[in-house]
């Protein structure tokens, strides 16, 4: 399955705090985007910015991998969302 990891979004330098919001407007489980990452074509559906495409592509980039895995610094697009 493809999945989005917390860490994905971590290692992009999205901040839990807008991240927490972003979850609360889409309807989305914080604890569940915590513990088990949302899918990937889910959050596209959901949201259509530059954050959620860099997510997907990084976790796929990842091998959408559950656990954290080196990156190098220049694959983070991120920034607080």
């Amino acid at each position: 399955m493809r999945k989005v990891y917390f860490w994905h979004l971590k290692a992009l330098g999205y901040c839990n705090r807008q991240m927490r919001v972003w979850c609360k407007a889409h309807g989305v489980s914080w604890r569940g985007l915590i513990d088990d990452g949302i899918d990937a074509d889910h959050l596209l559906s959901l949201d259509q910015t530059s954050y959620a495409h860099n997510a997907v592509a990084f976790a796929e980039a990842t091998g959408w991998s559950r656990e954290p895995v080196s990156v190098d610094a220049a694959a983070r697009k991120g920034g607080c969302v």
